[in-house]
């Protein structure tokens, strides 16, 4: 498909370059079956809305042993190995990175919520790591993905303007703070979030369909 022309792409990571929206989801209850714990049925919408030291204090009762530091570092060392082993690129990723990386006056970047280690690993693994002019995390900005400040933020950093800038996201509220900045967005498909996907494409200015 023929992507608008701007001098700055920016990439939300999981769930738009990679296919990892999955390891997230089950990612409390892979690692209690690593640990040899059968974890409820439910387990997912139980945990949902806990932080990671509520999650890890409910998993203690299901017999995980050790502290909530510890049992938080093990957890996160799943999804950083996931990172470095075998989460792939989401479908159409590689040709789009292909072309966009011909437009020579235009800049390719990526902002992510999860930690720098995990995008250099999998994307030094997966061969897109050259295309990106630098990876960007929401931590070390100290802002949030649900407000447009963020983006523009990074449109800053690069002195570009929002109205030249073109944001790729997955989450419905990543695209709504794009759209708040000013940014042209493509919402792009993701079962993670396919009871909001008429909510994406109503805000979004178009859709990646690779």
């Amino acid at each position: 498909m023929n992507i608008k022309p701007a001098k700055l792409y920016i990439f939300d990571m999981d769930g738009t370059l990679l296919d990892s929206m999955e390891e997230w989801t089950h990612l409390g209850r892979n690692y209690l079956l690593s640990k040899g714990v059968n974890p409820p049925a439910d387990l997912e919408s139980i945990i949902e809305t806990m932080t990671m030291d509520e999650s890890a204090a409910y998993f203690q009762t299901l017999g995980i042993t050790g502290d909530t530091a510890t049992i938080n570092a093990q957890i996160m060392e799943m999804i950083h190995d996931a990172y470095r082993t075998h989460i792939p690129l989401k479908s159409g990723i590689p040709a789009l990175l292909n072309n966009l990386s011909t437009k020579k006056d235009s800049i390719l970047c990526v902002l992510t919520t999860s930690e720098r280690s995990c995008a250099e690993s999998a994307f030094q693994r997966l061969g897109i790591l050259s295309y990106f002019k630098d990876i960007h995390t929401s931590f070390e900005i100290g802002l949030s993905k649900r407000t447009g400040d963020i983006y523009q933020y990074v449109c800053d950093l690069y002195n570009i303007s929002p109205s030249d800038t073109v944001v790729f996201e997955d989450a419905p509220y990543a695209i709504h703070a794009a759209k708040d900045a000013g940014c042209y967005v493509y919402a792009v498909p993701e079962e993670a979030y396919c009871n909001d996907w008429a909510d994406c494409v109503n805000k979004a200015d178009d859709i990646f369909q690779p």
